[in-house]
């Protein structure tokens, strides 16, 4: 799975976390773009979690830089 940053950006955020945008929510999958920086400590800029609704909790199942 992969997404462009241009494309995360112009979307509406529906929720706002701690350090990230909900972008997307499918209802079992939601798709999370970070506020945070390599300067914050994360691995990459504009990191991107992919959440899966599993066995009744929501799990990241997959995380990478949206460029």
């Amino acid at each position: 799975m992969n997404f462009k940053l241009k494309d995360l950006e112009k979307l509406p955020t529906l929720a706002v976390g701690q350090a990230d945008d909900l972008k997307i929510d499918k209802g079992n999958m939601r798709v999370w773009l970070s506020r945070m920086t390599v300067a914050d400590g994360m691995p990459y800029n504009n990191q991107v979690n992919i959440e899966r609704y599993i066995n009744n909790s929501w799990r990241i199942t997959d995380t990478f830089e949206a460029v």
